[in-house]
């Protein structure tokens, strides 16, 4: 017998993911704030995935901004895009591929839950 565990609404929950740029600690949140900056700029939140998996920097930046912006309304764009440098590149790759993982892991429960 397989034990399945039961899932609740708070395990669905996209939690933020941390980041330290120049020397400062950040949370990156892929939140409803977040998803509608996405959608202002890029229409649809798959429109902006697809400009992330062109390895696309200002998509990179729009993205990070869009996730520190819900913890931060007072940073702007270009701000962001000054916290990013060639060193702390990689790190923020890898965050926002932690954010998507963790997106997508959510949305397929969500999926399973609807078919049962």
């Amino acid at each position: 017998m397989t034990n399945i565990k039961k899932t609740k609404g708070k395990d669905l929950q996209i939690k933020p993911t941390k980041i330290s740029l120049q020397g400062k600690d950040y949370e990156l949140t892929f939140d409803l704030n977040a998803m509608a900056e996405l959608e202002d700029k890029y229409d649809t939140i798959q429109n902006a995935i697809v400009e992330l998996k062109k390895k696309k920097l200002s998509a990179v930046r729009t993205f990070v901004y869009a996730c520190l912006k819900s913890n931060d309304e007072t940073l702007s764009e270009h701000e962001v895009g000054k916290l990013v440098d060639i060193n702390s590149f990689v790190a923020v790759e890898k965050a926002i591929t932690n954010l998507m993982s963790e997106a997508i892991e959510e949305n397929e429960l969500e999926d399973q839950k609807e078919k049962n």
